[in-house]
């Protein structure tokens, strides 16, 4: 879901020939990014565990890693 939203909001300021309207999108959506997930990221690992934390070290964040362990 947040990469679908990244490229959307991208994708809008690279398309919109609007000073304004283009990079809203990430002007709006990064600061709400980057305050949500880390303390997403908190409470999964409080809940779910080491089980998480295995799952955090093998995958990406936004994006899957491109290497194979």
């Amino acid at each position: 879901m947040y990469a679908a939203i990244w490229l959307w909001s991208i994708a809008q300021a690279l398309l919109l020939a609007n000073w304004i309207a283009g990079p809203s999108a990430l002007v709006t959506f990064a600061p709400l990014y980057f305050a949500r997930v880390p303390r997403e990221e908190e409470l999964m690992g409080e809940r779910l565990g080491d089980a998480h934390r295995a799952y955090m070290a093998r995958t990406g964040r936004v994006l899957p890693r491109a290497t194979s362990d």
